[in-house]
């Protein structure tokens, strides 16, 4: 859940041509959504959770942020 988050708040920004990060968010959210609920169910997958952990990875490592704006005090207070 923290890493979808993650993907989110970086992927729904103010709209810019960032089709390489766009893409790149997507990829991290479907295998997110696809894997996510198997690694649950198949806690000895080890295929499974490597790919849950890496896109957990992926999420928060700046790549998918990288020139894309984003006002994290207005998500901040949106939510509060």
């Amino acid at each position: 859940m923290d890493a979808f988050v993650h993907t989110v708040e970086q992927y729904v920004t103010k709209p810019v041509d960032a089709k390489i990060q766009d893409r790149f968010a997507e990829g991290i959210l479907l295998t997110l959504i696809e894997d996510g609920p198997k690694a649950l169910k198949e806690p000895e997958n080890y295929d499974v959770r490597a790919n849950v952990m890496w896109a957990a990875t992926q999420a928060l490592n700046g790549l998918i942020g990288a020139g894309v704006p984003q006002d994290w005090q207005r998500i901040c207070w949106a939510t509060n």
